[in-house]
């Protein structure tokens, strides 16, 4: 459980460099995943984006507690299941969209569900962007920059502001 700090999910592709960010965790939130009460693997990777504290909950007792308290362990699975719901969605949303609409849905993801602003300072790297919008760091780049002359961001190093949701959306809708 994440208690203070924020933490990156990634998928890892054991067998080359590449990587997806799944999402980014903020207080309270639990890291859970399939591997819970199936293999006992852990199938995501978690990376502190900035200084974080976290507890850790032995499985067994985490079952025990599931054990006793049925109300607790419905929590749980909703939990993993919203989860994986949002993983999916993400998925199929980036299979579908092209790279302007992938970066405009990384951005407003950002915006809404991490940060509850239209301006923000981030700790993520270029490479983290291009590993939430599914694309390369190169594409990332050049895709800001696009969106900055256009008038749609303001960005500079990690300091972002969306000058224009409305538009950011309408990209997002449309690919």
């Amino acid at each position: 459980c994440v208690t203070s700090g924020m933490v990156k999910l990634y998928l890892e592709d054991p067998n080359s460099e590449k990587r997806i960010l799944l999402s980014i965790l903020k207080p309270v939130e639990l890291v859970l995943g399939p591997g819970f009460l199936v293999d006992n693997s852990h199938h995501y990777t978690a990376v502190a984006l900035e200084k974080t504290s976290a507890c850790f909950i032995e499985i067994d007792m985490h079952k025990e507690i599931m054990l006793d308290n049925p109300e607790y362990s419905l929590s749980i699975v909703k939990h993993i299941n919203e989860n994986v719901i949002r993983h999916l969605d993400k998925m199929l949303s980036f299979t579908h969209r092209h790279t302007h609409g992938k970066m405009a849905e990384a951005l407003i993801y950002l915006s809404e569900h991490i940060y509850h602003s239209d301006v923000f300072d981030t700790q993520l790297s270029r490479q983290d962007l291009a590993d939430l919008s599914t694309m390369t760091k190169e594409t990332t780049i050049r895709i800001l920059k696009e969106f900055s002359e256009e008038g749609i961001i303001k960005c500079n190093h990690n300091h972002f502001e969306i000058l224009n949701m409305e538009k950011l959306e309408k990209i997002k809708v449309s690919g």
